[in-house]
């Protein structure tokens, strides 16, 4: 992964908690509880995976695994739609919930690293082409998100694995980035949970945005940079 002079530099930014302080379930759950559309399916998206949280706390289940099936299932909320009909839905999301609430420190960080030259990656576990609008909106061209399946023109409600979270947000990241000569050590990473580290440790520099206490130790500890 060593840079050459012909190498370019990367800035790849999370998205829930480090580029905005929301986080995009709440914003679909806004949009069909205004809208009044397919208000049953998300009710029972939230009441099976909230059933879950007992089992998180007791130990039972990892953070990682319960974290990866509320994103590998988010698919089921817009079941049955065409990409026209979702890119609707999308689109009100970014801009109706996602851009009021964006971090203006972090997003001066991606006019920085414009200004740079630096390629700039949006990379998160949401729905992959929810993420290629909130990125249309927020003037970042490059994503890599979780893709859904398409059947017949229409959502089924699955996604194509590996969730984009963990290990997972790295492998697919490398595979968007293959072929293309990327200087890791001078590149940058920026991202609020301890669940990003194996994203934060590929990069030379990376960047916590106001972070979870395990990653703010983490952080500390190796001396990384500390939005907050």
């Amino acid at each position: 992964m060593d840079g050459s002079p012909q190498s370019m530099i990367a800035a790849v930014f999370d998205l829930d908690g480090t580029l905005y302080t929301g986080h995009i379930v709440h914003g679909i759950a806004r949009h069909h509880r205004i809208h009044r559309v397919k208000r049953t399916r998300f009710y029972f998206y939230m009441a099976a995976h909230l059933a879950l949280w007992p089992w998180w706390r007791c130990g039972l289940l990892s953070e990682a695994s319960f974290r990866e099936l509320w994103a590998r299932h988010l698919g089921w909320t817009v079941r049955g739609w065409t990409q026209q009909e979702a890119a609707v839905v999308f689109s009100w999301v970014a801009k109706e919930y996602v851009l009021p609430l964006v971090r203006p420190e972090v997003m001066e960080r991606v006019r920085s690293h414009r200004a740079s030259g630096h390629r700039i990656i949006l990379v998160s576990g949401t729905l992959a082409p929810l993420l290629s609008e909130v990125g249309r909106h927020l003037g970042i061209e490059e994503v890599v998100g979780t893709p859904l399946v398409l059947s017949e023109g229409r959502y089924t409600g699955a996604c194509e694995l590996p969730v984009c979270q963990g290990p997972g947000k790295v492998s697919r990241l490398m595979a968007y980035l293959a072929g293309s000569s990327i200087s890791w050590p001078e590149s940058y990473a920026y991202a609020d949970s301890h669940l990003d580290m194996p994203l934060l440790e590929e990069v030379g520099n990376p960047v916590a945005v106001h972070p979870d206490d395990k990653l703010a130790a983490h952080a500390q500890e190796r001396c990384w940079q500390i939005i907050e």
